[in-house]
């Protein structure tokens, strides 16, 4: 599956994911359902942003990007997680005020049944993405948001359980604590969604500042040294745009060859290093020149050493 189908998959899935929640949170009016269902509306938003993002991509590099269009990806990174901290202080809000009003929730064996199914859809979807985790930012961030997506749904099927069963059994319990740990849920999704979301913003920052992480730079090196005819890699800048990396090398070679045969190595050079990198490469020719060690004097030894001549005495002045 391309990248491009994957997003469109993730959006028809979050559509589904974001109607069921709603309808569960109308059977129970609990704030906890209410968090995952605006948490799943606004990645459904995020995952539009996604798939504008990768379609964006995916065109060809052209005259006014020369380089493409990868960091398209990165930029829907950074809504999608712009995004869910927006959803983060609504969830906070409502919380607050099921708590201030002390409203318990009601929860139904149709509210029950619904969340589990969006946790059914979540769990598949999740499964499409992170077979592109390393080769799409904005997908993996979507792979991120659906996977937190898996554990609030499931705390907050364990919350509707506890709160069907106590409205059966236990009606004064549900009254005395429903709310509390309603909110309580709903406070907990909300800081990890944030600190999740926190972490991706960073990454995708980092990436747009063009931040060359050191072991592809090592990589890159080693694999351009190891192109036949280059005698040494004196400098290498690497960039990270979407899911490929961009690099300007500079190689040395022996400064008899001609012109034409420098040229060939560095040609060898940018194709070994693109199948490595997946985008631009450009490669700087300088002639190698070898350092001559100075040559070391050593003393004569002492025994060819000529004997000193014998001085002659001062002569003297006549009387």
């Amino acid at each position: 599956m391309d990248k491009l189908r994957a997003a469109l998959t993730s959006l028809v899935a979050g559509i589904a994911v974001t109607l069921l929640k709603i309808v569960a949170w109308s059977q129970s009016f609990s704030v906890a359902v209410l968090a995952d269902a605006v948490h799943s509306a606004v990645d459904l938003l995020a995952v539009t942003i996604t798939y504008l993002a990768v379609k964006a991509s995916l065109k060809p590099p052209d005259r006014e990007h020369p380089y493409g269009h990868h960091k398209a990806e990165t930029l829907g990174g950074i809504g999608g997680s712009l995004a869910v901290m927006a959803s983060g202080a609504f969830i906070s809000y409502e919380a607050v005020m099921k708590l201030i009003h002390w409203e318990p929730f009601a929860p139904t064996a149709l509210g029950i049944a619904i969340v589990a199914l969006a946790i059914v859809i979540d769990f598949n979807r999740v499964l499409v993405l992170r077979r592109f985790r390393g080769v799409s930012r904005a997908l993996e961030a979507d792979a991120l948001h659906f996977s937190t997506d898996l554990a609030s749904s499931s705390a907050i099927l364990a919350v509707l359980i506890f709160g069907a069963f106590s409205a059966v059994y236990a009606p004064n319990l549900l009254m005395q604590w429903g709310p509390l740990i309603d909110a309580s849920i709903a406070f907990a999704i909300t800081i990890y969604f944030v600190k999740l979301s926190m972490e991706l913003l960073r990454a995708s920052v980092v990436e747009l500042l063009d931040y060359a992480p050191p072991d592809i730079v090592e990589r890159t090196k080693a694999k351009a040294g190891s192109v036949a005819g280059v005698q040494s890699v004196r400098a290498v800048k690497v960039r990270k745009s979407g899911s490929v990396y961009h690099a300007d090398v500079t190689i040395t070679v022996d400064e008899n060859l001609t012109v034409k045969e420098a040229h060939e190595i560095a040609d060898k050079v940018e194709k070994t290093l693109r199948e490595v990198l997946g985008g631009e490469v450009t490669v700087h020719v300088e002639p190698h020149k070898p350092t001559a060690k100075p040559v070391e004097k050593t003393p004569p030894s002492s025994a060819s050493r000529s004997p000193p001549e014998p001085s002659e005495p001062p002569s003297r002045s006549p009387q």
